[in-house]
Formats: structure tokens, sequence, C-alpha cells
């Protein structure tokens, strides 16, 4: 009957809260709600904290509550919600304890004038108490409380509830940033919560161990196997939490599997089953043992963490897909790399939804892909058709899709993907066309059959609408161009001085600086000319220079002073490489001396720089050049006054030097986003890898250990657990009720079937009900209070020293739970209070011995 009243009273607070804004289903006027936060309402807040009606009080703090949820600066009322805290209704004191947890950090002096109660609520029968008055002790950041601090964890690190431990596994963590001198007292505690049979807590306890001590990972030996078994019910962030860890810890101390790493399957060579004597071959043998030659406790790990590709939190898939990238074997049946395709996949693609608010999980997963992929192309070569773009994706998915179809172009599919990249190209977004633009360089310059085709297009693109296209085409041909000509050597493709010369005859049309400076560069490497083809120019031209590279010199000078400061610098090096290809031309050396003028006294002063160290460069060349009377007196004049300036000793080289100096080969410079990424020195899947540079907590994943730990490290006594052997019955010292039957009916309806699943069980020691006789207790800590802690320093050390004993915890073991079937679930906090008021007279009665056997067992 009980339960049916909370049951409608829960009903009709939810169905208030959902109509609170309409005022004909309330009666009242919907600015009088909580959420009405105009000034007139905040001065009442302070009426009703003062009140001694607890309704009133309630109301003022639930409209605190609400003008923290709406952002306003709550930190006024701070004094007077303090005083609150000893009240006796349970909802005022969780509403007050939400709000100190909120301002505990900047108001420390003040909490301290109410340690006492919150040490007081440590002992409280709630749970839900326990854990807030601890995340409040944790919270005041005054070192002179750490030692009351350490004695609340001690004392909950047992607690039955697991929400509490893991409020103590958070605990661990502040007192450690707070004093981290204190490492070695909290480790015990530390491995007393990862010996918790409850999966609750592993997420909590797990995340406090990076935060303490990372680098210990021999702690994890006993309870490897244990965390295993505990991933799959542990909560969503829990388990991200903990595959991460457990990642790091196999990586250190397992066995490093066969292929495994970025080996290709294909290229190892496997021998044909051989036939036995009977005939019959020999796969049925080695099915037996499907894991032959993979360490135990690392097929454990990537078996048990199967089932989490199918998990709701993109994080807890993302997390198991990095798992299994970094430690799972390739081409294994049952725990292979090739598992982690497919869910990944499937998370990209239902991600995609801008109804559902996911764009940012699908880009980050397509990020994620395509370093995978780059990195391991095989793995997702079956999957070619699923990177294909769509005009509803995102530029930063379509990105991450074309880096990903890049790094999968092979032979097989080399025609379709060419075919995809031009259709790519037309794309309306520019950054998008751009990286298709350098994939088609990319096939171009890797596939040779495919090659002609490419240089086609890129062709085409010069004449293009879309400048930017313009640009990417020239950037993209210059590369192909330097590329080896092993790439070049089918007859249908023009040299590299023809696919120069169609670049230069398309230089009006360039606009992009650096296109147009790209140009001027390739026009100076490649206008030397062959001297078997000197007969073929017929006295045109200059000698040694391809015909057409002196018309574009001539336009480069014309329009020297409206160039960017990129071309003005290739220009000038383009007159210094004709000059060395054709020394005694005497037309060249007349633009050429027109050109260093102007550079002389341009306002760049890379320009200026660049003229002048030229100018000194070509000094060998111009000693060497034969004299010609015909040449003007005036330019005599001018030379004489160059080397009169130039004549200051140094090296001098000779024509033969400066041609290497200046047409000496190049580097080419890759074009496609793939090879150019940023931060491909950090770990696949990690947030440094996405954004391309390091991170706070970002931490390398250890290469495989060539000195594996002995499997019996890891054997504990949470595997082959045997039943418990039942304890006597309590012998009551005082009449039974008649009614005592029903009551004990109550405690037998709450046991766990066999079989169900731990999360939110764990076996719970009797403790002391409402309203029983506190001397039957276990003996409390020695500090009470603030003023018994600060006086301590003056006591004998005997007595510190046995109430050290006293509250100090157990030394962490392994635990023997009981199975399933004789687990008795959590209690929630409605419940708890009326089996505790079922059970008194029974606690009451039971002696003090039996209690400390049964706590035995739930250690």
């Amino acid at each position: 009957m009980a339960a049916l009243n909370r049951l409608s009273q829960r009903i009709i607070e939810n169905f208030q809260e959902t109509t609170r804004d309409l005022s004909l289903l309330t009666g009242s006027n919907p600015s009088s709600t909580p959420y009405d936060l105009s000034d007139d309402r905040l001065k009442e807040i302070s009426k009703l904290l003062e009140s001694r009606i607890e309704r009133e009080r309630l109301e003022g703090m639930k409209r605190i509550i609400a003008g923290i949820s709406k952002g306003r600066d709550m930190e006024s009322f701070f004094a007077q919600v303090v005083k609150n805290v000893v009240s006796q209704s349970i909802e005022i004191r969780k509403l007050v304890y939400i709000y100190l947890l909120r301002f505990a950090s900047t108001n420390s002096d003040l909490l301290l004038l109410s340690i006492n109660t919150f040490q007081k609520d440590l002992s409280d029968p709630s749970p839900l108490i326990r854990s807030m008055s601890l995340r409040v002790l944790t919270s005041i950041r005054v070192p002179v409380i750490q030692g009351i601090v350490m004695l609340g964890l001690k004392k909950l690190v047992t607690d039955r509830n697991p929400w509490v431990r893991k409020t103590v596994a958070g605990g661990l963590a502040k007192v450690y940033e707070m004093d981290p001198s204190s490492l070695p007292q909290l480790v015990p505690l530390l491995q007393t919560l990862l010996s918790s049979p409850s999966p609750l807590t592993l997420g909590a306890t797990l995340t406090a161990f990076i935060e303490i001590c990372p680098e210990r990972l021999d702690l994890l030996h006993p309870y490897y196997r244990h965390i295993i078994k505990l991933l799959v019910d542990a909560d969503e962030w829990g388990q991200s939490v903990a595959l991460g860890v457990l990642t790091r810890y196999a990586r250190t101390m397992l066995e490093q599997p066969p292929n495994s790493g970025s080996t290709d399957p294909s290229t190892i060579q496997t021998q044909p089953p051989t036939a036995n004597g009977n005939g019959n071959s020999k796969e049925g043998e080695e099915s037996e043992d499907e894991f032959s030659g993979i360490d135990e406790d690392l097929a454990m790990l990537l078996h048990f963490i199967k089932p989490l590709f199918q998990s709701r939190n993109p994080a807890v898939v993302l997390a198991t897909a990095n798992a299994y990238y970094h430690l799972a074997p390739s081409s294994h049946k049952i725990i292979g790399q090739e598992l982690l395709v497919k869910p990944i996949l499937r998370l990209a693609g239902i991600s995609n939804d801008e109804r559902l608010g996911k764009e940012q999980i699908s880009a980050l997963t397509w990020d994620v892909i395509a370093s995978m992929v780059e990195q391991r192309p095989w793995l997702f070569a079956k999957y070619h058709p699923s990177f294909y773009l769509y005009t509803s994706d995102s530029t930063s998915i379509q990105k991450s899709k074309l880096r990903a179809l890049v790094a999968l172009v092979n032979k097989d599919n080399a025609q379709v993907s060419m075919r995809e990249f031009k259709h790519f190209v037309r794309l309306p977004e520019a950054s998008t066309a751009e990286e298709a633009v350098k994939a088609i360089g990319y096939v171009v310059r890797t596939q040779p059959e495919v090659a002609a085709s490419g240089l086609k297009s890129l062709m085409k693109l010069l004449k293009s609408q879309r400048d930017i296209l313009v640009a990417q085409a020239v950037i993209v041909l210059k590369s192909v161009i330097l590329s080896s000509t092993s790439s070049l050597s089918s007859a249908s493709i023009p040299s590299p001085q023809k696919l120069v010369a169609k670049l230069a005859k398309q230089l009006d049309g360039i606009t992009n600086r650096r296109a147009r400076a790209s140009v001027y560069w390739l026009v100076g490497q490649f206008a030397a000319c062959d001297p078997s083809r000197e007969s073929e120019k017929k006295g045109l031209g200059w000698e040694g220079v391809e015909l057409w590279v002196p018309d574009i010199l001539r336009k480069g000078i014309k329009g020297f002073t409206n160039e960017s400061a990129q071309s003005k610098l290739q220009i000038i090096t383009l007159s210094t490489k004709l000059l060395v290809l054709s020394p005694s031309c005497n037309q060249l050396n007349l633009m050429s001396g027109y050109l260093f003028s102007l550079a002389r006294y341009d306002e760049d002063y890379d320009v200026r720089d660049r003229a002048r160290f030229l100018h000194a460069l070509l000094k060998g060349v111009r000693d060497e050049k034969p004299t010609n009377t015909n040449t003007s007196a005036e330019q005599e004049d001018g030379q004489g006054e160059d080397e009169e300036e130039e004549d200051r000793g140094g090296v001098v080289l000779r024509r033969e030097q400066v041609k290497v100096v200046i047409l000496g080969k190049r580097e080419i410079g890759v074009g496609t986003s793939q090879e150019r990424d940023q931060g491909n020195e950090y770990q696949v899947g990690s947030m440094s890898k996405i954004v391309g540079k390091k991170l706070n907590g970002y931490e390398e994943i250890p290469e495989w250990t060539d000195d594996p730990t002995d499997s019996s490290l890891r054997d504990s006594e949470f595997e082959n657990l045997q039943p418990p052997t039942p304890l006597p019955a309590p012998t009551p010292t005082y009449p039974i009720p008649p009614n005592s039957s029903q009551a004990v009916g109550v405690v037998r309806q709450g046991i766990s079937p066999v079989g169900s699943s731990p999360a939110g069980s764990y076996p719970r020691t009797h403790t002391p009900s409402l309203g029983t006789n506190t001397a039957n207790a276990a003996p409390k800590g020695k500090f009470r209070d603030l003023d018994a802690f600060l006086n301590s320093e003056s006591e004998s050390g005997d007595e510190s020293e046995e109430s050290d004993s006293d509250h100090s915890p157990p030394a962490p073991r392994a635990v023997t739970a009981p199975p399933r079937s004789a687990i008795i679930p959590e209690y929630d906090e409605d419940t708890s209070e009326e089996e505790t008021d079922d059970d008194g007279s029974e606690s009451e009665s039971e002696s003090e011995d039996e209690h400390d056997e049964r706590a035995a067992l739930y250690r």
C-alpha cells in the first residue's frame, strides 16, 4: 500500500511539473512558479530560507536551484543555504548539497562551519546523502582537513551501495590533486575499489586510476580478468575509459599476436590443409583451437569486448574499434581486425542526420576512418563504394571521404576512382573541388593506365570559369611534370616540355598568384633546348632555348610592376636561368638588365634581395661572355659601373657551377591532402590526431613489449567461484511477533535470479536501522569535528596509531563474491527506509560476532 501511495504521489508531481505553465490546469499565475526569476521573486528567497516552516524552505531552495539552471548568480545565498544542511527533510538536504557542490570551491571557509554535519551524514541511511556529503567534503580545498577527508574515504570505500563507492573513486582523484604526497594512502583504497564486483564503479575507479597513477599498470594484474568480465555491464562512459586502459595494459604486459599491426593478410603465405592418414583434412583439427598462437588473456579481452560494437554510444563503438585496431591480429575469423570495419562504417552512416544533431559525430567518425584507411587500406578495400561523396555531406565529411578514396586507389579500381574524382570536381564546394583535383593528380602519378585520361581532365580545367580550379590544376600539373617519368612512359602522353608549353600558352588566363609563379618556374626549368634540335629552329629564337620561351619572358617583364611578389621572384629566376643557358644573346642581356633595374628599386625587399643575389651570382657568367663590338657605349658604361660595384672579392662561380645551382633537380612537392596531413605522429583515433596538434591528456599507446608478463600474475580468486557456506540464522533474544514472517518475505522477494546482470546489485552487510541503539554499531572515527582534529597533534602516539588502525581499510585482496542467486539487490532511497524499519527488531538481536562474519564475505 505504501508503494502504491508513493507511485501516485510521483504521478501527481510529474503532472504538475509538465502543466506548470498552463494556468487553466494549475489554477494559478504561471509567473508564480519557481522558474520565475524576477527581482521581486529573488528578494523573497531570503525570507523563505529563514522560515521555520519546512515547506517554505523547500520552496526557497527550489527557486535557488532554478536560478542556477538559468545562469543566475546565486552565490549570495551561500550562508543561508549552509544553515539548512541540518534540516530533517531529505528533499531539502538534497537541494542543499546540490547547491554546495556548485559553490564549494569558492566558499571553503564557510563550509568548515558545517563540517561536523558532513561527517555525520557519512553514516546516513540514504546512499544519496552519504555520497553527496562525501562529494562536498572532497570539494573543500583546504589542506588542514585532508585528514578528515581521508577518514571519510576509508569509511565509505567498502560501502554496500555502488553509487557511494563510485563517489569515493571520484574523491580519490580530488585528494591526489590537492596533496600528491598522499599517493601511498590512496593506492590501497584504489585496489579495494578495483576488486568491487559491481560494474557501476568500474568507470569511476579506472578514471581515478588514470588521474592518480596511470603508469602503475602492474596494479591491474590481479583485476585484469575481473575488469574484462564486468566491462559489458558497466556504464557507457566507463566502458570507453576501461577500453583505453586495457589497450595500454595489453600492449605493455601481453604478448604480441601474430600478423598484428599493419600486416596485409594477402602478403602472408598460407599452406593449404593437408590430409591425414584417413584422408580427412586437418582443417577440423585446427578449428578446435581457434586461438592458437594468441595470448589467452588478449584473446579473452578481444572476445569479451566484441558485443560493444553494438553499443548505442558512439564513444564506445570508436573505443572498441580503436582497441581492435591496435590489438587484434589480421585475418582471424573470431577476433580479427576486419570485425571493426562494418560497425564503424555503420556508425558513420547513421550519425549523418541533421535532424538528430549528430553531424559532428559523423564528421569525427569519418576522420578516424580516413586515418585508418591511410595506414591499412586493405581493411576497407572491399567497401570502396561506401566512401563515395554525396551533396548532402558536410565539407569535413567530404574531405575525409576523399582522403580515404585516395588511399584506396589501386589497379583494380583506378578507372572507377578517376571517374568519381572527375565528378567530384563539379561539386559547388570550392575546398572539396580542390581536393578532388589533387586526387586526380595523385592517380595520374601512381596509376599509368589512367594517366592519359587524368592529364586530359587537368588540361581542360585550365579553361574553367572557376579561378580556384585553374590555379589548383596548374599546381597539380607541376607536381605531375616533376614526378618520375615512369608514369609518363605511354606514347599517348606528351613530354614534359610539351605540357609546359601548353601551360605557358594559358598564362594570360591564369590569375592566381601561386599558379602564375608555378608557370614561370616551370618555363625556366624546361626552357633548355636539345642541341640536336638546334637545326630545326632555322636560326630563330635564342641559342640553347626553346622557341616559345622568349615570349614568356617578354610578358613577364612587361607586366612586372603589376605582378605579385611570388611571380616577381620567379620572373627574376627565369631571366637568370636563360642567361645561363644562352649567355651570348645580346637581346637577352638587354632584357635582363632592364629587369634587374626594375627589381633593384622594387617596393618588396624580398624582390630586391633576390635581384642583388642573382646579379652577383652571374658575375662569372658575364666574365666568360665573349666581347661584342656592336654593344652600345651606354651599355658598356653601365656594365663598367656594375663591375666596379661588384668587385668586392669573394668566390666567383663559373657558368657550369651556376647552372647546377640554378637548374638543379628539385624534389617534387606532394599535392594531396593525404600526404600533407598534419598530425601523422599521433595515434589513430585520438583527438590530437584529428585536430593535428597535441592536446592535454594525450598519451602515446606503447609499443608491444618484448618481455610479456607471466599469465599466472593475472590468476585470482575471481575465477571459478564456489558458493559460500550458508551462515546459521541469528537466534533472536526476544519474542517473535506474529507478522515476522511477512517481514522476512519482503526481503526474499528482492533476491536476484540466477544469470541476472550484476549491474546495480551488490551484497550488502547488515547495518543498524533507523532508531536502533548505536552502541552496538561499529566504532566511529576519532575525529568528530574540526576542533578534535586540530587538537589531535598534542595527543599521544599510541592513540593516533590505534585510531588509524581502526579506520584503515583491510589489505586489498581478491574478493570472493557469492553466486548471483544469493545476492540481494540494491535498494533505492524510498524502499531502504521501510526495509530497515521492518528489520530493526532483528538487527538489535544480532550479535557483533555474527555481524563480522557476514561482513567478511562482502569486502
